[in-house]
């Protein structure tokens, strides 16, 4: 990406094949993805996942051709460039005739997409002068930072289990009571305790089902449930860091095996004792 100015067909495919692969682990997901490619490619602080989009990469990586025209005349491609196309005109003040190649025209567009962090043919992002990372964090789309990165994003913890605390940390989970509003389900029970609407905060909190396994993960750990945002609360705690982490690790656990249990309930249609589902979370973490 560095040398070639990649088409967009292939870029598109590219983002396309890495969007499919993480919803579905294959390439050909055709259902619309619950989270957005752009927020998904936004940093782990702002609610993302930290990947990186393919059409704002390669424009970042030939941001590199830009800054060679500015501080590197020696090179041997910027030699021909000067003689081809600028002829003496600074490159700022250039603008491309219509004859000129497909290839050059883009490194002319990106040089303009660039122009906000430059002054005077400095790069204002970096102190070294422009680098790819500077260019893709001018370039990406910002999103308003979150305050739970920290809490999900923890370190010990199964990596699928942490996706699933940051699909419910965004409420992005097919819950019922998001099918039904989309009209895609009869009703929005819950499907573990059915004498509630299924939401977020209802199956991961306050279902009765799920309190039984939450209320002995609780006990296990020697802590007390408290009746808000459980990961949240244990975060704040003024307990030493090992221990924050181990509990978080333990409620996420928690949290996996309801969502697992819910989904067998919708197309399996059978349900196992609450206390069979705390008992595969304590055999992941060890409690």
């Amino acid at each position: 990406m560095s040398i070639f100015v990649i088409p967009k067909g292939v870029l598109h495919r590219l983002n396309s094949i890495c969007r499919n692969y993480l919803w579905d682990g294959s390439v050909d997901h055709l259902r619309v993805p619950p989270v957005s490619w752009a927020k998904i490619c936004s940093p782990k602080k702002e609610g993302g996942l930290g990947l990186r989009d393919s059409f704002v990469w390669n424009v970042a990586v030939m941001g590199k051709l830009v800054w060679w025209v500015f501080f590197n005349p020696d090179k041997l491609w910027v030699k021909w460039i000067s003689q081809i196309y600028l002829k003496g005109r600074t490159w700022t003040e250039y603008v491309p005739s219509g004859d000129v190649s497909w290839g050059w025209r883009t490194v002319c567009r990106v040089r303009d997409k660039l122009s906000s962090g430059y002054s005077h043919g400095q790069w204002l992002l970096d102190v070294k002068g422009y680098t790819v990372k500077s260019g893709y964090e001018m370039l990406r789309v910002k999103y308003q930072a979150v305050d739970w990165h920290s809490i999900v994003w923890k370190k010990w913890a199964v990596p699928k289990h942490k996706f699933i605390c940051w699909l419910i940390a965004r409420e992005v989970l097919q819950v019922k009571a998001k099918l039904f509003g989309l009209g895609t389900a009869a009703d929005e029970d819950c499907l573990l305790c059915g004498c509630a609407a299924e939401t977020h905060i209802h199956l991961f909190q306050w279902c009765p089902y799920s309190r039984v396994i939450l209320l002995e993960m609780a006990s296990v750990c020697h802590v007390a449930l408290p009746s808000n945002d459980i990961l949240r609360w244990i975060w704040l705690q003024k307990w030493s860091k090992n221990r924050r982490g181990i509990l978080l690790c333990a409620f996420m656990a928690c949290f996996y095996f309801i969502w697992l249990q819910r989904n067998r309930a919708r197309v399996e249609h059978c349900l196992v004792r609450p206390e069979v589902v705390f008992r595969m979370a304590r055999n992941v973490t060890k409690m």
